[in-house]
């Protein structure tokens, strides 16, 4: 069976269904992880995977265990840490009710994959096996032929045998094209890899622009990332520094793991050839690159990541960097399921260490001068100032200053444990201090997998000396699990002890409104508010609360506070205060809409969703009244600029429909009127379309003929889509050219052939 068949009928079933969500997560999830948004992934995946077993629908199962693990070990390039997962999907995949599931034959590439994100090299001979054996039970034309000969071609690579996959790809290229199949991009991507593996380093780059040239359809951000990245390392191996260095990307949230291995080795050689590339924050960030892969067992890579640091770090004078890479390397050389060279390496670069080493640190000033020195110096280096902080703090053991600047160089520098380290061993010894380690200390932790654990025992370490502290580290932690009730209690019990605390009072406030508990907020922020010497940022947060609580009153005395003038003295506030942006957050992404103001923190949303998406127009909100970004700096950009503000609450929520209608752009006046039409029923129409857009002319035949037009129309839940259809044929009935609505029309049981009769007269 196709699988993109099968996708589609499944789609199909469950819109009938009114599965619309699954739906959704079923075209989202993918897409998302080719994007390079794992983030995103692994926010759905709960979601998706129980909706799946709740249908009792196994296949589905499949489906969305398979596109976790390809996010894990494609864009986190998990190794030994997805294993069970591949493992146990495996054995689910064959299992009868769901061995004729299309996407059974991905779940052996999962595990070629996470055999290769393990130990490339080492596990050879297992991933031609499991490839091979899968590529004698699937035709040519199926698109898994594509992937699993990718596998099969990249184990050659790690083999060393890149010419054998120059021409094992041709071959099976020859194969899928006999039996009317493309090969893919990543496909062809993966055949530059073998001609570079094979040192033709043109030829790679001629691969890659083909690729470019020809833009096909299942081209996405990711690829375009990854062949840009690509290009990049050739580059750089051959040489051409000012080009490798214009063509990388710059590292951001969508470098994910997968593109570190080739982003590292290219930035690597560029730094080695211009100096002044070779700083600081880059061994911090391939540090932290090597650390993701010590995290998630990837052992081959982490060696090799933690080396490129180290050499990079020798290269600036950083013994400590570069011994914290030897460690690193040295605790994975053992997992390697073949050593192939690897232990003679790191020991090649411990000797090199060894080599530069010079005599004992002696400090060039008095201990106690080094803490102002160092912060004295605006182009202080972390890195380089270890040594000295080093030396200082062993010489001055209890000066709280200098425990914590020594503590944010390592933290600079990425190296959190031995940051932590530190920490705990200063307070340890001094839980009575007040100074920066205990802060330090309780945010770092606060961060960590085992928090709960870590903060209670800071919590309980501090308390007999510092007991506010303590309280104040209890509630950063259930604030922080979304414990909010927690919150209070903790904050309640350190007012007792410091009643001015201020930011006590302001994190349960928060925690109020998280918690949807406005009248809490309200009382806890108008606490704050007068307290306050100076009207502020107190009154703003007080009219987000009390604007969620609907306390209109306490709206309009914070607004007369800080100057603002409202229409009316009492009840709903309802201003006509022009544009903004407010933002929602949902599935791990950010995602604004334009909406009208209404009030100092409430908006009515403007902006009509996809059909199939999330739909908020004619949603009642309340923002957080900070701007989420800063203005531009540019005048004129400015002046075309809305800040965005994030949505805290939906004070009513509208659920409308969404309709995608397209055709002949009927002319201003008539479509204005239609627009105008649209409002005065309470629907909603905003057109998608731009300017450029034509269609075909009927009468002559002609493309690109005709001013085109297409919108997205809502309307209101409770309104029936046969009478949606109805009055939009009477909104439209004397356009000179009729639009299409083809699935409002199949919801209103309508007469769908009138639609797809418009779409094939127009080339819509």
């Amino acid at each position: 069976m196709d699988i993109f068949q099968w996708i589609e009928d499944l789609s199909d079933e469950l819109n009938e269904a009114g599965q619309y969500r699954l739906v959704e997560l079923i075209n989202r999830i993918p897409h998302e992880l080719h994007d390079n948004h794992p983030e995103r992934v692994e926010a759905m995946l709960p979601e998706a995977l129980a909706a799946a077993r709740a249908l009792q629908h196994p296949w589905l199962e499949v489906f969305f265990r398979h596109w976790g693990l390809q996010n894990r070990m494609r864009n986190l390039a998990e190794g030994e840490k997805a294993l069970p997962e591949a493992v146990s999907l495996l054995e689910f995949a064959h299992r009868d009710q769901t061995q004729q599931c299309p996407q059974s034959v991905c779940v052996t590439q999962d595990i070629a994959i996470c055999y290769g994100n393990v130990d490339g090299p080492g596990w050879v001979p297992e991933r031609l096996a499991v490839s091979e054996e899968t590529l004698a039970r699937i035709e040519p034309s199926r698109a898994c032929y594509d992937c699993i000969s990718r596998e099969y071609a990249l184990a050659l690579m790690d083999d060393g045998r890149a010419e054998e996959a120059i021409g094992y790809l041709q071959t099976q290229e020859q194969n899928m094209r006999r039996d009317g199949a493309e090969p893919g991009v990543a496909y062809r991507e993966t055949q530059a890899a073998a001609l570079f593996r094979a040192g033709r380093y043109d030829e790679a780059l001629a691969g890659l622009a083909s690729i470019d040239a020809d833009d096909m359809l299942d081209d996405d951000d990711g690829d375009r990332l990854s062949r840009q990245t690509f290009r990049a390392l050739i580059l750089a191996r051959q040489g051409r520094i000012d080009e490798a260095w214009e063509a990388l990307p710059e590292y951001g949230p969508l470098i994910v793991p997968l593109l570190y291995p080739r982003w590292s080795e290219a930035v690597a050689l560029i730094a080695q050839a211009r100096p002044e590339h070779n700083h600081w924050r880059l061994g911090r960030l391939l540090m932290s690159m090597a650390a993701h892969m010590d995290q998630g067992g990837a052992h081959r890579r982490c060696i090799e990541l933690a080396l490129r640091h180290g050499e990079l770090a020798l290269l600036r004078n950083a013994p400590w960097s570069a011994r914290r890479a030897l460690e690193l390397a040295r605790r994975h050389q053992p997992k390697l399921r073949a050593d192939l060279g690897a232990a003679a390496q790191i020991d090649a670069f411990a000797a090199r260490i060894d080599a530069l080493a010079g005599a004992e640190f002696a400090l060039p000033m008095p201990a106690d001068q080094v803490y102002s020195h160092v912060r004295g110096n605006e182009g202080s280096d972390p890195e380089q100032d270890m040594e000295l902080l080093q030396a200082a703090y062993a010489e001055r053991r209890d000066d709280g200053a200098l425990a914590g600047l020594l503590a944010s160089a390592m933290l600079a520098c990425g190296a959190r444990e031995e940051a932590l380290a530190h920490l705990w061993d200063f307070v340890g010894r001094h839980p009575e201090s007040d100074e920066a380690p205990p802060s330090q200390l309780l945010e770092q932790l606060l961060d960590g997998d085992d928090a709960s654990v870590q903060v209670e025992r800071l919590a309980a370490l501090v308390q007999p000396q510092r007991a506010p502290f303590a309280h104040w580290c209890r509630a950063q932690l259930a604030f922080r699990h979304a414990r909010w009730r927690e919150v209070g209690e903790h904050v309640q019990r350190l007012l007792e002890i410091a009643p001015e605390s201020f930011g006590a009072r302001r994190l349960w406030a928060r925690a109020a409104m998280e918690a949807n508990d406005f009248a809490q907020a309200v009382e806890l922020y108008a606490d704050l508010a007068e307290r306050s010497e100076q009207p502020g940022s107190d009154d703003w947060d007080l009219m987000t609360a009390a604007s969620a609580a609907g306390d209109w009153a306490a709206v309009r005395r914070s607004a007369a506070r800080l100057g603002m003038e409202l229409t009316g003295s009492e009840g709903p506030v309802r201003e006509t205060w022009g544009w903004l942006r407010v933002r929602y957050e949902r599935d791990g992404e950010s995602y604004d809409c334009l909406a009208r103001r209404t009030g100092p923190v409430t908006a009515q949303v403007m902006t009509v969703a996809p059909p199939g998406r999330t739909q908020h127009v004619r949603d009642e909100i309340v923002f957080d009244a900070a701007p989420l970004e800063a203005a531009p700096e540019d005048e004129a950009e400015r002046e075309r600029w809305l800040a965005p503000f994030r949505v805290v609450h939906i004070a009513h929520r509208a659920d409308y429909r969404c309709w995608f209608v397209d055709g002949a752009h009927p002319g201003e006046a008539p479509f204005e009127a239609l627009r105008e039409a649209v409002e005065t029923l309470d629907w909603s129409l905003w057109v998608r379309s731009g300017d450029d857009y034509r269609v075909r002319d009927p009468a002559s035949g002609e493309d690109e003929a005709l001013p085109g037009v297409y919108f997205f129309l809502a309307t209101p839940p409770q309104l029936a889509p046969a009478e949606v259809d109805r009055r939009l044929h009477e909104l439209t009935a004397g356009f000179e050219h009729p639009l299409s609505w083809p699935q409002l029309a199949e919801q209103a049981g309508a007469d769908v052939a009138r639609h797809e009769a418009v779409i094939e007269a127009y080339g819509l």
